[in-house]
Order: C-alpha cells, then structure tokens, then sequence
C-alpha cells in the first residue's frame, strides 16, 4: 500500500475551514457595540467559505457512519479544485460536492441549480470531479473505474426538479445515506479494498496534497469562530424578541388608554 497517505489525516471541510480561519485573522475586532448587538464576527470573504465548511461537516458526519465496508476520504485534491468527498464501497465509487442550502429553496433544471435565485455550478461541478476521480483511479490502477457524480443539498427548505441532470445523481443530505446503502452491489471486498488503496495516495491525485498535521489545531480555531456566529445570532434573535414583546407591550398601552377616553 502507498505510504504518501496524508489525505487519512484530512478532516471534511478542511479546506473551507482554513480559508475562514485565515480570513478571520485578518479582520479587526468587532467593536463592543456589534458585539452587544449581536452583530455577525464573519468577515464579508468567509461567510461563503463558513457555509460551506458547515455544510460538508454534516455531510462528512453522514458518510462516515455507513460502516466497515464503505471508504471515505475527505478533501481530495484534484487540481485547481478539491473534491468534498470521496466516497467507495461496495455499491461502487461516488465523487461528492456539498452545496450549502440550508434555509434556501432549490431548483434543478438539467445541469442549472438555482439556490434561493442564486445560480451554482454544482452539478457541473460534480461532473468535473467525477471524470478526474475516474481518469486519476483508471491511471493508477491501469484499469477502468467508472466514478458516480453526486451533488448533495444540504438542508434545503424544498427541491423542484424541473428536469434531472443526465448523468448526475442530485440528493439532499437526508436522503444520501439511504440512497448508499440501499444501491445495489456492483464491487466485490477485494476490489473496494484495492481502490480505496490508491486512493489515499497523493501520488494518485494530479496536484500533491499538503499534509494534514495541523487539523486538529485548525478545528478549534474553527469552532471559537462558530461559537462566536451561534452566540451572535442568539443575540439578535433575543433582540428581535425583545423588539417585538416592547411593540405589542406599546400597541397594548396605546389601545387601553384609547379605550379608556372612549369609554369617559
């Protein structure tokens, strides 16, 4: 088996959480009053990474608990980009992108996701990462290894599928556990165990991936950072409460005395 592994050192989200982290250091302190308001920590640069590092850890969490018989690598680099996950068992081998919908309407329309009417290429995206995970394997096994693109929806409000991507398997993370272990065989142990070999080899990927040694020190600077947005966003629910019980306490008042110079 190689031994130029680091990619079993990676955790999900990893690249997106170093960019937030590094985006973070370079911002100011908030000052006391958007603290005391509940104003947001996140700079304008980390708020897309901070969404989707949240977004591939739940998806992360959801993969690694299918079992013994099923690998997953986390972070996998392949090029100018970095596949979320990658997934093999014994249903075969599957290409994951994450896109973030939490909170968010989604449509598909063939090879076009509009988030909250907002377009994303991650069906494009997964394709893309599909064909390099397969010509990267097919390589390095000198053999054919057919890749399944997945697409993964976080969390979405709702999903209308006005028309299904060809080739491009479109889940939301509640479905994509059941949908893995429910497909039908297509590999047997030895051939599960062989891939997944090669494929925690760097020298498998097209660019080497840096080595992973510092995840556990860039995971706490990641969760103060998400502490800091779950305490600043409790802040200003609590404000809005407090905003709305001082507007029907006010509304209240105003229709008692109203009432009472009606009634004189």
């Amino acid at each position: 088996m190689p031994q130029n592994n680091d990619l079993r050192g990676r955790i999900a989200g990893q690249s997106a959480m170093a960019a937030v982290v590094e985006a973070q250091s370079l911002r100011a302190p908030r000052a006391w009053l958007a603290r005391f308001l509940g104003a947001s920590p996140l700079s304008g640069e980390s708020k897309a990474h901070y969404r989707g590092a949240v977004g591939e850890l739940l998806v992360g969490s959801i993969l690694d608990r299918l079992g013994d018989s099923w690998d997953v690598l986390h972070g996998v680099p392949l090029g100018a980009a970095t596949l979320d996950h990658f997934v093999v068992g014994r249903a075969g081998v599957f290409a994951c992108v994450v896109v973030n919908c939490q909170g968010d309407e989604v449509a598909v329309n063939g090879d076009e996701l509009i988030v909250a009417r907002d377009t994303s290429d991650g069906i494009v995206a997964a394709r893309v990462a599909a064909r390099i995970v397969a010509a990267s394997l097919s390589s390095a096994l000198n053999e054919q290894i057919v890749v399944i693109p997945v697409l993964v929806l976080v969390e979405p409000t709702r999903v209308l599928t006005l028309n299904s991507p060809d080739d491009v398997h479109v889940f939301t993370s509640m479905q994509l556990e059941q949908w893995l272990l429910a497909s039908p065989q297509t590999l047997h142990g030895e051939d599960v165990a062989k891939i997944s070999g090669v494929a925690e080899a760097n020298s498998t990927w097209p660019q080497p991936q840096q080595s992973a040694r510092k995840a556990r020190n860039l995971t706490r600077a990641f969760v103060r950072i998400h502490h800091e947005v779950r305490a600043a966003a409790l802040r200003r629910f609590l404000w809005i409460v407090a905003a709305l019980i001082l507007t029907f306490l006010s509304v209240w008042i105003l229709v008692s005395i109203l009432a009472s110079l009606f009634v004189r």
